[in-house]
């Protein structure tokens, strides 16, 4: 079937070029496999489709009729190829995505209302939590993720879209209660808000010392929304993002502990399972996350 499907597409060539030298041209083609294109297309059949001189060739009847379905065969291929090019410049269909918790802060709401503003024949179905989730046998297209050390080593795809300096606050009253410290040793007995769980002062230092402060953890979360809330309640020392914090830090609510103490940065990254196809939504998505994402938290600090 598909060989006389290709003939076909010759012989309308053929037609539409009115020769075989014509379509030989067109399709890359010398034209002796021209003429054998058309020559098999019509012992296939069985009868003869042109009329062939040395000046010109015609149809017959047949031949007539068959290029009429011709022309509605590579129309309705062209038409389908066009609206996959359509659709490869501007996606369709819906794309699953999961983000880390911290993504639902006001810093990244208006970025993610441009990115649905950017693609507005795509479905987005967003899920915000802190849960690895196994994009395998998920119903998730892609996912971002947050961490401080860089991403393990998986067979998924990846890339970086976003980095930022991490800083450790309080809130004003917590500090003013306990004198500002000028090192990691004075923050010994100072409560901890843990998110997410596990996630201890050690675990973020860059360069960490053998003796550490101890710093009950007074809470412990799997949003960085909540954490942030309960810093500011007073409740205790929270490591989070400076564009998450600074506003809040030049209106005087928080205050940024001990900037000299060099911490990891936190980076985001897009993954996303190895066998997504070149044309798929994935990579347009990811894309504008690169191209976009930093530049517009930035701009808002």
């Amino acid at each position: 079937m598909l060989d006389q499907m290709h003939r076909m597409a010759v012989f309308k060539a053929v037609m539409d070029a009115g020769s075989f030298r014509g379509a030989a041209k067109v399709l890359g083609l010398s034209p002796s496999v021209v003429s054998h294109h058309v020559s098999q297309l019509e012992d296939h059949l069985g009868f003869a489709l042109l009329y062939r001189t040395t000046r010109r060739i015609s149809l017959t009847d047949a031949g007539a009729e068959l290029l009429e379905s011709a022309r509605r065969m590579t129309e309705a291929a062209e038409a389908g190829l066009g609206a996959m090019s359509r659709r490869r410049e501007q996606p369709e269909g819906r794309l699953r995505i999961t983000l880390p918790s911290g993504s639902v802060h006001p810093m990244f709401q208006g970025y993610h209302v441009r990115l649905a503003a950017a693609f507005p024949k795509l479905h987005l179905t967003m899920h915000f939590g802190d849960n690895l989730v196994d994009l395998e046998g998920s119903r998730y297209d892609l996912a971002f993720r947050g961490s401080f050390r860089g991403l393990a080593d998986s067979s998924y795809k990846a890339r970086r879209v976003y980095r930022q300096d991490l800083w450790l606050a309080a809130s004003a009253e917590y500090v003013a209660e306990r004198g500002m410290p000028k090192t990691l040793d004075d923050l010994e007995g100072w409560d901890w808000i843990e998110s997410p769980e596990g996630v201890s002062l050690k675990y973020l230092l860059e360069n960490p010392p053998d003796r550490l402060p101890h710093m009950p953890v007074r809470a412990s979360m799997d949003s960085v929304i909540m954490g942030s809330a309960f810093c500011e309640a007073g409740l205790g020392v929270f490591p989070t993002v400076r564009s998450a914090l600074i506003s809040l830090v030049r209106e005087g609510r928080l205050v940024r502990l001990l900037p000299d103490v060099p911490l990891k940065p936190v980076e985001l990254h897009a993954v996303w399972p190895a066998n997504v196809g070149p044309d798929s939504p994935v990579h347009q998505v990811v894309d504008y996350a690169v191209e976009h994402l930093q530049s517009y938290t930035d701009s808002l600090v």
